[in-house]
């Protein structure tokens, strides 16, 4: 089995399967699916000599793993969550795992860009079939109708991967435009468009232009390509567009909005002492703690406020580790385009977006072992540039 064919399966276990009704499977019964893939990669493809628990590559991952460790105590003595509740409670923090064992693994960035492709195609045959027929998702038919009262579809479950090969694309166009890849990059877009996620969307409308400026040659035809097309894709979107700024406005200025009430409840009222600033106040389940149950009743959801949300679980740790690596990425030269474009999405949409738990740690995972292999590559080829000038 190629590694590329491994990452697909992956890809699609890691989404639920799209949470197809055909598959009734619960998110527990996919968590140990995916476990159990996952470790089947690391001892089937698991030769790398390179690879070492305690290696320089992963010292970032443990400092971050420490962080989750140390949340479960909050939990304890604030909340009475004990340990043992706190690990049946974390048990989605397994797929922080996945990080070594991408590691051990070993596939390379173009291995993981042909996967993302091929499960591309697989996520536009999955929208179009359930555009016209809703019910084939895993997905309440009130909120189905909710949906369509708005105008909006359901998401197409694991969509934000295909995000990773358009950053390799946008790498790839930088270096040498053709417009082969300009309408490959295009077609990302528009299926992002489609889904409407305003944070993705306008983070990855900054990105595409963002490039398309910093290409050197022939550099007037190019932005001019890049106008008409853009200009004739917001003319056939402009009804997704006005509704997105409208909405965006609309909920801004209102502090009823549930984000807004989160942003004020986790920056001022979560934290009851400077520890849970530190180390977070854990992980709390609904099922244990009367405070989870409070917060959901009035709409108050972590996830709803990225990078916030985490720290209020986990603690000042990984948010540490997330900058250490995140920052350098975007505004450093050190790493491809590739991964600059990578970082500044996750960084823009930190402020809305978590990426940072369950299924959507497999995207973070990606970025981090991506990030590291890309550092080695840059470095080889400054070393080569450096041996050429010496020898000149």
């Amino acid at each position: 089995m190629s590694k590329t064919f491994y990452l697909l399966i992956l890809l699609i276990i890691n989404s639920n399967a799209w949470n197809l009704r055909i598959i009734p499977l619960s998110a527990d019964d996919w968590l140990i699916i995916q476990t159990f893939f996952l470790l089947v990669g690391f001892l089937w493809y698991g030769r790398s000599k390179d690879f070492y628990w305690f290696s320089k590559k992963l010292k970032y991952w443990w400092i971050w793993v420490l962080g989750v460790l140390l949340s479960m105590l909050p939990a304890y003595y604030n909340y009475g969550q004990t340990i043992s509740q706190s690990i049946l409670t974390y048990r989605q923090c397994i797929f922080l795992v996945q990080i070594p064992f991408l590691f051990k693994i070993a596939p390379t960035k173009e291995e993981i860009v042909n996967a993302i492709m091929i499960f591309f195609g697989f996520v536009w045959i999955i929208y179009f079939i359930q555009r016209y027929n809703p019910l084939i998702v895993n997905i309440d038919e009130e909120q189905i109708e909710k949906l369509f009262l708005n105008g909006e579809m359901p998401m197409v479950a694991g969509w934000l991967y295909i995000l990773i090969a358009m950053f390799y694309y946008l790498g790839k166009i930088k270096e040498h435009f053709n417009m082969k890849l300009l309408l490959i990059i295009l077609s990302f877009f528009i299926f992002a468009l489609l889904e409407q996620n305003r944070s993705a969307l306008f983070s990855i409308a900054f990105i595409i232009s963002w490039t398309i400026l910093k290409v050197e040659k022939r550099k007037i035809l190019v932005i001019l390509t890049f106008i008409v097309l853009a200009l004739g894709i917001t003319y056939y979107t402009s009804d997704i567009w006005i509704n997105l700024f409208e909405e965006t406005a609309g909920q801004v200025d209102d502090l009823e909005y549930n984000r807004n009430k989160a942003y004020r409840y986790y920056l001022f009222d979560a934290s009851p002492n400077i520890w849970c600033y530190i180390f977070g106040n854990g992980f709390l389940s609904a099922h244990v703690t009367r405070h989870m149950q409070d917060m959901m009743r009035v709409g108050v959801y972590d996830s709803d406020v990225g990078f916030i949300g985490y720290w209020n679980e986990f603690g000042i740790l990984p948010i540490i580790v997330f900058m250490l690596i995140l920052v350098p990425a975007a505004i450093g030269k050190r790493n491809s385009h590739f991964i600059r474009c990578f970082a500044i999405q996750i960084l823009i949409c930190s402020v809305t977006i978590s990426y940072w738990g369950g299924g959507n740690l497999l995207y973070i995972g990606l970025f981090y072992y991506l990030y590291h292999i890309d550092l080695e590559k840059c470095g080889e080829n400054t070393q080569i540039e450096s041996e050429d000038l010496i020898v000149t």
